[in-house]
């Protein structure tokens, strides 16, 4: 089996205003916007990236008041909704953890990538995004 965490991917941030949080991300810390991908997502959401002293911050915002990430966003407020990280082979990954009794939740592929979540009641209230690169990467 090979498990392998490879690198950290990005910070995925939940925000009611994707363009003033870009804004303001680079005006008071020298964040420098990147690709703007709109509703090009997975969910209910227009998503924008920046880089910020050498990772990568996707922002992300709701574009359906009824879409999963409006209602994280009426629970928990804006802030970080989860840490993604690049695994070698995401099915290794899903059995290292079913072997600790945790499944991957909302698996599901996005441009080639294989993606699955840890939910965040089973690790100290954080929300891990695992993905495998598409093979073409």
């Amino acid at each position: 089996m090979a498990h392998r965490i490879i690198e950290l991917a990005k910070v995925n941030l939940r925000v009611l205003d994707l363009d003033g949080t870009i804004e303001r991300f680079s005006d008071l810390l020298g964040a420098e916007p990147g690709r703007n991908r709109g509703s090009d997502t997975i969910g209910a959401f227009n998503g924008a990236t920046m880089s910020l002293g050498g990772a990568t911050l996707d922002v992300v915002s709701p574009n359906d008041p009824d879409g999963e990430l409006a209602k994280n966003l009426a629970r928990r407020g804006e802030g970080i909704d989860s840490i993604a990280y690049i695994v070698e082979n995401l099915e290794d990954t899903a059995a290292h953890l079913r072997e600790r009794g945790v499944e991957l939740v909302n698996r599901q592929e996005y441009h080639g990538a294989k993606i699955g979540f840890i939910h965040p009641k089973v690790n100290s209230g954080v929300m891990v995004e695992l993905i495998q690169r598409p093979p073409s990467e």
